[in-house]
């Protein structure tokens, strides 16, 4: 940051190339990085599933097969009602950053529950029919980051990076000014510049005039401040898909299946940053050693936003079972539409201290609530997805499973944005054709059955990169690599009751991401930059699955 008497932007004739990102800020609209986030699907099921690592292409008689493969619809020869509760515990870590709020999110969750009806059997060609209904969770977005840290004067005139210095870039360079009463006047028709309103109106940053132009300084801010940083990022939420399913079963040797998927999607974040002001000796200076008669001793920033929608699907799959024991599976899943409607708004507090009369102000200022619906809706596709699996049943005794799946972030398409945004949907086709590329996901999973009433099963499965370079992506912290193992065990309680168990560990790296900067497109340097950070997450799934036999 520049002392508190130089200036940020000069007039508008200046500066024009410079965009603006961060974890910070950006929460006016959907990124392509979150639309990709979206994209993700996790590996929840029922009990026996997940403990499998979810390498459920090939096999069958499973309710989790409606959402991976519905041909495994077809080898059910009963029905069967299935209740799957459980908890989730996420917790997360930020290198090199001291301890702020809370790292741990603790959820109950059904992540899938259902019944199949085997509502046909016969000798002929046409073997069986089974019609499956039920829901199958795919994303938990649940999670907490928080942290702190320290960014301590060093002399001169060069300070600590603040989030005040990105504000007035951005008001500068896009003419925003306040007139003769000190109102900026605008009539806050595009939220991008809501959090920049907000610092303004919180005392961070002032404008000033002269004969070379306008002008945003942050004036009550000493040059000899150290700056303590807070980041707290709460997200909760989830995609719950609801499936219509169909699976037949051809002379116990081919089975198909299809699946009409209709999903519930709730997202909501909550973001805060905060900066504490710490001069030497008590009392803000400017570069020259003089006093400040007003200094800032803090500022809160707050942001939220909510994502509520629907998408919808279709699946379908082939299961050939050349011998008895071999079974080969292939999947396709076509791309998801979602519908999504959003909310947005922020808040700020700040405290400002007199040095000449003691006195001390708190300001408290707010947005109004920006609400895209209707026409104004996000729009957009996931990724097609294809899947293969091949299981070896041991007769009675066990089985092995593995699947390989094929997921093309690069072919997202944003069908709509709400009128007025500044990024069009060819703008979001560019990006993810430059900068996502397919994901290549492994499973699998062992079943054994040392006793005919239990089964103990061991899985695992790992997800690479989405991103044909991570380190582009700096604005917020984005999964790129996801592996996870998982046990279990399963008891046949009578010949109508069944219970499984299952533990599941799931890490999941996250690009390296940067709080706010200033960056100018044709150099590609960064001004007010915090540097980057790296924020890793885990998850430890318990669950359990009653099932009834009929």
């Amino acid at each position: 940051m520049l002392s508190a008497v130089a200036l940020i932007v000069c007039s508008t004739t200046v500066g024009q190339n410079l965009s603006f990102g961060g974890a910070v800020l950006n929460h006016d609209g959907v990124m392509a990085g979150e639309l990709a986030q979206l994209s993700q699907t996790q590996p929840f099921g029922t009990a026996r599933s997940m403990a499998m690592g979810g390498a459920f292409v090939s096999l069958g008689a499973d309710l989790s097969s409606m959402s991976i493969n519905p041909a495994g619809l077809g080898m059910y020869q009963h029905n069967e009602l299935v209740l799957t509760p459980m908890m989730t515990f996420q917790s997360s870590s930020t290198a090199d950053t001291a301890p702020f709020g809370k790292n741990t999110k603790s959820r109950f969750a059904v992540p899938n529950f259902g019944v199949a009806l085997n509502t046909f059997q016969s000798s002929g060609t046409l073997t069986s029919l089974t019609i499956g209904i039920g829901m199958n969770r795919i994303a938990d977005f649940n999670s907490r980051y928080s942290y702190q840290f320290d960014t301590p004067y060093s002399g001169g005139e060069m300070q600590a990076p603040s989030l005040a210095d990105v504000f007035g870039r951005q008001l500068g360079q896009a003419g925003i000014f306040p007139n003769n009463n000190g109102a900026l006047g605008y009539d806050y028709a595009n939220p991008y510049f809501w959090p920049a309103i907000l610092g303004y109106n919180g005392y961070m940053i002032s404008s000033f005039s002269d004969d070379d132009g306008s002008y945003y300084v942050p004036d009550c801010i000493g040059s000899n401040a150290s700056i303590l940083h807070y980041m707290d990022v709460v997200n909760s939420g989830s995609i719950n898909e609801f499936e219509l399913s169909l699976g037949a079963n051809f002379n116990n040797i081919v089975y198909f299946g299809a699946t009409l998927g209709i999903q519930s999607v709730h997202k909501s974040t909550g973001v805060y940053y905060g900066e504490d002001y710490r001069y030497e000796n008590g009392a803000a200076a400017n570069s020259a050693g003089d006093l400040l008669i007003s200094q800032l001793d803090y500022a809160d920033l707050y942001q939220h936003s909510v994502l509520d929608g629907s998408g919808v699907n279709l699946k379908l799959g082939v299961i050939i079972r050349p011998v008895e024991s071999l079974r080969i599976g292939v999947a396709f899943h076509t791309p998801t539409y979602y519908s999504l409607e959003r909310s947005y708004y922020g808040t700020i507090n700040s405290q400002l201290y007199n040095n000449d009369t003691g006195d001390m102000l708190i300001s408290d200022d707010s947005t109004p609530s920006q609400d895209d619906m209707g026409s104004n809706s996000w729009c957009f596709t996931s990724p097609a997805r294809l899947m293969f699996g091949i299981s070896y049943t041991l007769g009675n005794f066990g089985v092995i499973s593995v699947d390989y799946e094929r997921d093309w972030y690069n072919s997202i398409r944003v069908k709509n944005t709400p009128d007025g945004f500044d990024i069009y949907p060819e703008e979001y086709k560019a990006e993810f054709k430059q900068a996502f590329k397919g994901t290549n996901t492994l499973r699998a999973g062992i079943e054994i059955k040392p006793i005919p009433l239990m089964a103990l099963r061991v899985g695992g499965g790992f997800t690479g990169s989405m991103f044909k370079d991570r380190n582009n992506y700096y604005d917020m912290p984005l999964t790129y690599r996801t592996s996870y193992v998982s046990a279990g065990i399963g008891f046949n309680l009578s010949r109508a009751v069944s219970l499984d168990l299952a533990y599941q560990y799931m890490t999941s790296d996250q690009t390296p991401y940067q709080l706010f900067y200033s960056l100018d497109r044709s150099s590609g340097v960064f001004y007010d930059s915090t540097g980057l950070f790296n924020t890793k997450s885990t998850r430890h799934n318990a669950v359990m699955s009653l099932a009834f036999h009929f």
